[in-house]
């Protein structure tokens, strides 16, 4: 049986990664290019990165500590799992076409 809370936790971890890659990108192109458009592309990304932050900090705080709250989370883990092996997909896409 796969733990869905450890499986949406790794999933959160590959998706600081590729955001980090991400971010490292778009700041190296808003040096070059000084557009909205640009900011925009930063400030999106940092957004996602502190949501994919959040999910590791929720999971090593209060997931550890509980016996109720780990069972709540265990009711939700699989959600949470799916959206960040989508999201997965998607910025490993992203980070593909944003380095060519």
């Amino acid at each position: 049986m796969i733990d869905f809370m450890i499986a949406a936790v790794i999933a959160a971890l590959v998706n600081i990664g590729l955001l980090g890659i991400t971010i490292t990108t778009y700041i190296q192109n808003m040096r070059l290019l000084r557009t909205y458009y640009t900011l925009g592309l930063v400030l999106v990304a940092t957004l996602l990165m502190i949501q994919n932050v959040v999910i590791v900090v929720f999971w090593s705080t209060l997931y550890m500590h509980s016996s109720e709250i780990m069972k709540s989370a265990d009711m939700v883990a699989h959600y949470l799992f799916v959206i960040n092996i989508v999201q997965t997909i998607g910025l490993t896409i992203l980070v593909w076409i944003t380095r060519r």
